[in-house]
């Protein structure tokens, strides 16, 4: 029971609740960038120097444009602190709403420029803050599907499913003659990430789901605990993980396992991105196929969207037009076609703009849903990875289940109220660390 009152903690606050990291700098009255010609880029990784700045300076030669490596990450508090400003442009991977939440006050709102006329509306349905403002906008998307083994569905006569009962059926089938129907590397926070949320992908995309998603993603406090509609994506959990065969014994499978078990023909299925299928079919002696994500609650099917990248703008810019212009153009650089591509970095990618299409050629199959908005674009919020650890290792484990948990979610709330009176003391003391370091260098 204490095992399932943990584990109920680490999904619950991880998940309805992200930490606050710069809170207490809203209250400085310092310049958050300056104004002259230099153009600041903040890149989240190493990666995107290689690929993206040379094809931009390539575009832009005589412009200062500054790029600056990142961590993956939406915390600018330390560049924040050393430099008194934030960068012109910041881009980030690993992402929800919520993290970059305490950014708010310090970023542009594009609701209002054109850009915004260029993306499928899927794409920005969960960008928007709690007043309306679209701050980050996506730059080219992973498309996350089931990779099948179709040569070992047509040696065992079972057909490639086409709902979510067919899924079962086909996963039984494989069972019974001694083949493994799904491998995941569910010793991986992002995997056990991705169980949640594609095995109750139709709670997720729901007027509920999207209703939660928006106060998870804007809101300041804790939001309102929805019972009900927790109560049925954890038992839809559970119930993808039964119809699945996974065991106990799944916990402990890496990535390296659970690729050489698919690899070797003794699992039906795994997952992942289409340049990682197209790696697969080079080194099997098997027909591969895509495989989307059932809903358990109807007929839908969709594809679970990874962003390549997430794109905002200091606010400080629109004080300089000309400075303006020249950020829209970095950005219409890089959600270009050739932009896209190189951002891609090679791997299969489909574009989230309404202009470029034709980045689907390489994604065979996903038309119909891109053109269908059967796109659902995965929630990432820092604190869910590894709270959707615990939660997935706990359900397998058998020391806790759906019931368990919701019986226990008055507890989860008293943490929730207690994790939140915590962090904003620390995000306090940080503000008076920063403030007085602010007050020492204008002395």
């Amino acid at each position: 029971m204490k095992k399932a009152k943990q584990c109920l903690i680490a999904l619950l606050s991880g998940v309805l609740l992200a930490i606050t990291v710069l809170s207490g700098c809203g209250q400085s009255q310092k310049a958050v960038s300056k104004n002259d010609d230099h153009l600041t880029v903040y890149l989240w990784e190493n990666r995107l120097m290689k690929n993206i700045v040379p094809y931009i300076h390539e575009q832009f030669p005589d412009q200062d444009i500054e790029f600056i490596t990142g961590n993956n990450d939406t915390d600018l508090y330390s560049y924040f602190e050393e430099h008194g400003e934030l960068p012109d442009i910041i881009t980030v991977r690993r992402f929800s709403g919520k993290d970059a939440q305490d950014l708010e006050p310090y970023l542009m709102d594009f609701a209002s420029y054109d850009v915004v006329s260029r993306y499928y509306s899927y794409a920005l349905q969960y960008y928007k803050n709690s007043k309306n403002e679209i701050q980050w906008l996506p730059i080219c998307g992973i498309p996350q599907t089931i990779i099948a083994n179709k040569t070992l569905f047509e040696q065992y006569g079972i057909k490639i499913p086409k709902n979510y009962k067919e899924y079962a059926q086909a996963c039984q089938q494989f069972y019974d003659n001694g083949i493994k129907p799904y491998i995941l590397d569910l010793a991986e926070d992002w995997s056990t990430q991705e169980v949640i949320q594609a095995g109750a992908i139709g709670e997720f995309t729901s007027l509920d789901g999207i209703k939660w998603r928006s106060s998870a993603e804007s809101s300041a406090d804790n939001i309102k605990f929805d019972a009900a509609l927790w109560k049925r994506i954890l038992s839809q959990t559970s119930t993808f993980l039964k119809d699945s065969h996974f065991t106990k014994d799944d916990i402990s499978v890496d990535i390296t396992t659970a690729t050489e078990t698919f690899l070797e023909g003794k699992a039906a299925m795994f997952h992942g991105y289409p340049a990682l299928m197209q790696e697969f079919q080079e080194q099997m002696d098997a027909e591969l196929t895509r495989i989307p994500f059932f809903s358990q609650i109807s007929d839908e099917a969709f594809i679970n969207m990874t962003p390549s990248l997430n794109i905002a703008f200091n606010k400080e810019l629109e004080k300089d037009q000309e400075k303006l212009d020249l950020a829209f153009d970095v950005l219409e650089c890089m959600i270009s076609k050739e932009g896209q591509t190189l951002i891609a970095d090679g791997k299969g990618v489909i574009s989230l703009n309404v202009d470029v299409p034709n980045m689907m050629e390489d994604v065979p199959g996903l038309e119909d849903e891109i053109n269908n908005n059967s796109v659902y674009i995965r929630y990432s919020a820092q604190k869910s990875f590894d709270a959707s650890l615990e939660a997935v290792h706990g359900l397998l484990s058998g020391e806790m289940d759906e019931t368990q948990l919701m019986k226990e979610s008055g507890i989860a709330r008293t943490f929730n109220q207690l994790f939140f009176i915590i962090s904003s003391l620390l995000t306090f003391f940080h503000f008076l660390l920063y403030l007085s370091k602010i007050i020492t260098k204008d002395n």
